[in-house]
């Protein structure tokens, strides 16, 4: 989490709206009192940000930043879980098709791995803005495979000894799931965060089917990246 491409979530803050820095000549910056997180310079950029910022303003994005906390860090279970299901939210219309047609191929059921060189905390927000106010270095990027359980133990457990830890919970909701209403996901992030999950199927399972073929037909590859700026 230390690399070269790693967005700089220690700097010093700077105000949220206009890009300044406080000085030894100005008076500190000041917090939203709500998510306790992103700072302004002044009031009038703080009234500015509000509704009229990226994304329609910190109102709309301010509770995605009080769950990160300045330092860019999600601590609470619930707060994990919700990250991942607003993620799931902004892809699935992508994410849908593809596990579908993939799994109409394949003959065989399986999951769908999504795997991040994000952490949760980066993907989890609404814009690709740190709340030290500066923004990201890298673009928030996340990857599509659909794999067996025979390929993840091949493939995943082979190089990754943590991914086994997951093999029951995998195991269990691929024998249990509803393949033409719900998909089983599973997730994991820069920061090492991985978890195993049953979403609902949206839109519904013949829409995916024909959104699939039509996508991802004469798709060569057998993952597909999604830049999470660009949906």
């Amino acid at each position: 989490m230390e690399g070269d491409d790693s967005n700089d979530v220690d700097a010093d803050p700077i105000c949220f709206q206009c890009g300044k820095a406080a000085s030894s000549q100005d008076k500190p910056l000041a917090r939203c009192a709500k998510c306790h997180a992103v700072s302004y310079c002044s009031r009038a950029c703080q009234v500015k940000n509000w509704k009229k910022g990226a994304s329609g303003g910190h109102k709309f994005c301010c509770s995605y930043y009080k769950r990160v906390g300045d330092d860019m860090m999600i601590a609470l279970p619930d707060d994990k879980e919700t990250a991942r299901q607003d993620l799931f939210q902004r892809i699935r219309f992508y994410a849908c098709p593809f596990y579908v047609h993939k799994s109409s191929v394949a003959k065989s059921p399986g999951f769908l791995f999504l795997q991040s060189d994000s952490t949760l905390a980066e993907m989890s927000l609404p814009t690709p803005k740190l709340p030290n106010g500066r923004d990201m270095t890298k673009t928030r990027s996340i990857l599509l495979h659909f794999l067996t359980l025979e390929e993840y133990d091949k493939e995943l457990c082979k190089d990754d000894f943590e991914m086994a830890t997951v093999r029951t919970e995998l195991n269990a909701a691929i024998d249990n799931f509803d393949d033409k209403k719900e998909i089983v996901v599973m997730m994991k992030f820069r920061c090492g965060h991985a978890a195993v999950g049953v979403g609902k199927l949206v839109p519904d399972h013949a829409l995916c089917t024909s959104l699939g073929k039509e996508y991802y037909g004469k798709l060569t590859d057998d993952a597909v990246q999604l830049n999470l700026d660009d949906l």
